[in-house]
């Protein structure tokens, strides 16, 4: 297919049916169950455009059958395993600019990406990495190419989709080594840092569950796949809720520069309540956060300089002193010392 942007082939109408041959080939449907499911994928004008226009035949996708079990007539689908789609040529192009991120070849083993390759090797990307620019982001991000972070990268998605517990050596911030046993739960980003980190949860030694943890992949040593696995996976929401602070940090935004919208998308992933102070043009907004990434959190809110004020509490609004403080003695120092 051409490098179109759109094409019929994706349209509501062709998924619908497509849903319904899908259905249809294993199964007997009524009348009711095809607009049931045009109502459901569709629009809501959708079961009067599709439903009779394949019941009469003019569209001869489906075959009726006598009565069935209920006294009415069942429709079986013509069509027994329907293809996949195609992809266009701008997904292709997508698709090949995508995989040269080297974080795109974390989630797919060597000969995936060698297959991946040479199906899209005459392909041209619909961009380069070099047409984007981040300004905001740190340099020191994971090496996303390096053998043994994909190696660790694969080990922990395979243990949160088989439910697996790892022990793990991990390297600590504060340069210790330890070796725990860990329930992985989810993988987390950080578009800012450039870094992954896991969200797990500690395993007892009689295998029953601890406190949630937040580990750097960059740091991880060594991962082992103990050959247990759990039957039920724990409530991650449930347990990042109880690991928030009592405390939220509070921020006062001005709507100066963008400031409101640039706040509320960098700190999307954090559980936070806003409301706006009256007709000062201020907003007031309540930052839950885990004591895991607090000096994280420190230094996204000062990166926003003057249109952000922190209000409290007292113990994060004097470490937001302390590193201001710290920031101008370096400051000065190099002043002096050109």
């Amino acid at each position: 297919m051409e490098s179109e942007l759109f094409s019929e082939i994706y349209n509501c109408y062709f998924l619908v049916v497509r849903r319904i041959l899908d259905e249809a080939a294993e199964h007997g449907l009524s009348e009711s169950d095809l607009n049931c499911i045009a109502d459901t994928y569709g629009y809501e004008e959708s079961a009067l455009a599709i439903v009779p226009k394949l019941v009469s035949g003019e569209w001869n996708l489906l075959v009726k059958s006598p009565e069935g079990p209920s006294g009415k007539p069942l429709f079986y689908s013509r069509v027994k395993a329907p293809e996949p789609l195609p992809l266009t040529g701008l997904q292709r192009s997508w698709l090949k600019a995508v995989s040269a991120d080297p974080r795109f070849r974390l989630f797919f083993t060597d000969e995936e990406c060698w297959k991946l390759d040479l199906s899209l090797r005459n392909v041209q990307p619909l961009f380069y990495p070099e047409d984007f620019s981040y300004f905001d982001q740190y340099s020191d991000g994971d090496g996303y190419e390096l053998d043994s972070y994909r190696e660790h990268f694969q080990a922990v998605l395979e243990g949160i989709r088989e439910n697996r517990i790892l022990a793990i050596d991990y390297f600590s911030a504060k340069n210790h080594l330890t070796t725990f046993r860990y329930l992985p739960c989810r993988l987390e980003y950080s578009a800012r840092d450039d870094k992954f980190r896991l969200m797990a949860v500690r395993v007892r030694k009689d295998d029953s569950l601890s406190r949630l943890t937040i580990l750097n992949l960059s740091r991880i040593m060594r991962i082992k796949d103990t050959g247990k696995s759990l039957e039920i996976r724990p409530d991650i929401d449930a347990c990042l809720e109880h690991s928030l602070c009592r405390e939220p940090v509070v921020l006062e935004i001005s709507n100066e520069r963008n400031a409101l919208e640039r706040t509320m998308l960098h700190f999307a992933c954090y559980k936070k309540r806003t409301e706006k102070l009256g007709d000062s043009g201020k907003y007031l907004c309540r930052i839950y956060y885990s004591r895991d990434v607090e000096t994280e959190l420190l230094i996204q809110i000062l990166s926003f300089g003057p249109v952000v004020k922190v209000l409290g509490p007292e113990s994060f609004l004097k470490q937001v002193k302390e590193r201001v403080e710290r920031q101008q003695r370096l400051f000065a120092k190099d002043c002096s010392n050109p």
